[in-house]
C-alpha cells in the first residue's frame, strides 16, 4: 500500500484528498526510533518544555485535535468514498470511449488505484483541441479543471539538480488534464462534463 514502502511514508490530508482534515498529513513507520524522532521534531524539538530548551531545529507540524477528529470521522466513510471514486472513474472511462482523441489514464496492471484524480489524456490532432484550449472552454462553462503539476526538475529551486531519463513526462504534461473528481460530484455534474467534452 502507498506509504508502506521504505522506512517512512507520508500521507497528505490536504483539502483535495479522499480523506481530508483540511490540511496536514501523517508520517507512517514501523520503526519505533524513527517514530520517536518524528514526534520529537514535529513537537518543536523541545528538550525541556518548561524552560523551552531546543537542542535541534523543531517544527510545529501536528494536526489539531479538531483536525484529527475530522480525519477519523472521514475514515469511517472511506469505503463509500472509494466506491464513489471508482464509480466516477468508470463513468468517465465508459463515456470517453466514444469521443475520438480523449481517454482516461489507465490503471497499471500492478496496482489497485483509488481513483483520487481522473487524468484526461488528449490527442489534440484526433480531438481537434489541445489541453489549454479545452481547459479554457470548460472554464467558460463553469467546469474547473487543472493541468497536471509542473515537473520538479523545471521548478526554479530544482533546475540545477540532477535528473534522470526524463523521456515521456514532458509530453504527458502537455496532453493531460485533471478532470473534476470529488466524491461530492453529482451524476448531473458528471453528465455536464461529458456534454462539454463531446461539444
Amino acid at each position: 500500500h502507498t506509504g508502506t514502502i521504505g522506512k517512512l511514508g507520508c500521507l497528505s490530508f490536504n483539502g483535495n484528498k479522499i480523506i481530508t482534515t483540511g490540511g496536514g498529513g501523517m508520517i507512517l513507520t514501523d520503526d519505533e526510533k524513527l517514530a520517536e524522532k518524528a514526534r520529537y521534531l514535529t513537537t518543536q524539538a523541545k528538550d525541556d518544555p518548561v524552560r523551552y530548551i531546543h537542542n535541534e531545529i523543531g517544527y510545529n507540524f501536528r494536526l489539531t485535535n479538531i483536525q484529527a477528529a475530522m480525519g477519523v470521522a472521514q475514515l469511517e466513510q472511506l469505503p463509500e468514498f472509494l466506491d464513489r471514486k471508482k464509480n466516477i472513474f468508470s463513468r468517465y472511462n465508459t463515456a470517453l470511449q466514444d469521443i475520438a482523441g480523449l481517454a482516461i489514464a489507465s490503471v497499471p496492471g500492478y496496482a489497485v488505484n483509488n481513483h483520487w484524480m481522473n487524468l484526461l489524456q488528449i490527442d489534440s490532432e484526433a480531438y481537434g483541441e489541445d489541453r489549454d484550449a479545452l481547459m479554457q472552454r470548460l472554464e467558460e462553462t463553469g467546469i474547473q479543471t487543472r493541468p497536471v503539476w509542473t515537473l520538479n526538475h523545471l521548478q526554479k529551486p530544482y533546475q540545477g539538480c540532477q535528473n534522470y531519463r526524463i523521456e515521456k513526462a514532458m509530453e504527458l504534461v502537455k496532453k493531460s488534464l485533471c478532470l473534476p473528481s470529488s466524491t461530492n460530484l453529482t451524476d448531473n455534474n458528471i453528465e455536464n462534463v461529458f456534454k462539454q467534452l463531446n461539444g
